[in-house]
């Protein structure tokens, strides 16, 4: 089985999902393509996509191994370590995911769920449910601290992925104007910061977002609809 699971982004546009064969095919014939997957943080050049491809191959043969204990994180508040039953047990009680990251003992690092094929299956869940998917664009900020830029790298209906955010506070909140150009408006919106990682990294949520922005967004997130 070779599953599609890949989007190419050339010239703009996406399309996919493809397999790897697929992938490759499209990748020697295009110029500056970029490509992404469930379970990655953004967009990927084909040299790094294809150590990707590789490290999701260990993640699968990994988790057949020893369980341990592990840890999960919903919009950047830790949970207490658990085995894994429980973990999965905790996790078939909600509904988004898009918050959601894990982390076993084992490998000590945060992932999404969507990245680890044991739990997906585990939980009998969709690919096609997980919100967040890649963006190119730039997020331009206006707070009481002063005006500052972030690099937006994923988008849901409900908020922001971004790199690069500095001293950021979880409960903070100011204004934005998200420019890209996957999308065909400039959005406006209020943010909310819900985490922050110790590696440049934020999840914003949309607060107040006004229905024609969030049509435009929920337009561009099915583009990435699994099929």
């Amino acid at each position: 089985m070779n599953p599609k699971n890949w989007f190419v982004l050339t010239d703009g546009q996406v399309n996919g999902p493809f397999d790897v064969q697929e992938v490759e095919s499209r990748v020697a014939s295009a110029k500056e393509a970029q490509i992404w997957g469930r379970g990655q943080s953004e967009w990927m050049t084909p040299t790094k996509w294809r150590q990707a491809v590789k490290d999701s191959s260990q993640v699968a043969v990994a988790a057949n191994e020893p369980e341990g204990l592990w840890k999960v994180r919903v919009e950047g508040k830790d949970h207490p370590p658990m085995k894994y039953s429980a973990l999965i047990s905790f996790l078939k009680g909600m509904t988004d995911y898009s918050t959601v990251d894990v982390c076993s003992d084992n490998s000590n690092v945060w992932k999404e769920i969507y990245s680890i094929p044991r739990i997906v299956d585990d939980l009998g869940i969709s690919r096609r449910s997980h919100p967040r998917v890649p963006m190119v664009g730039t997020l331009a900020c206006e707070s009481p601290k002063g005006e500052f830029s972030c690099r937006v790298i994923s988008i849901s209906e409900g908020g922001l992925g971004v790199n690069d955010a500095q001293n950021l506070q979880i409960g903070e909140r100011f204004k934005g104007t998200l420019t890209s150009p996957n999308l065909f408006v400039t959005i406006n919106t209020t943010c909310e910061v819900v985490y922050v990682g110790n590696d440049g990294y934020a999840g914003l949520r949309f607060v107040g977002l006004p229905e024609e922005f969030k049509s435009s967004i929920i337009e561009y997130v099915r583009k990435f609809a699994m099929v």
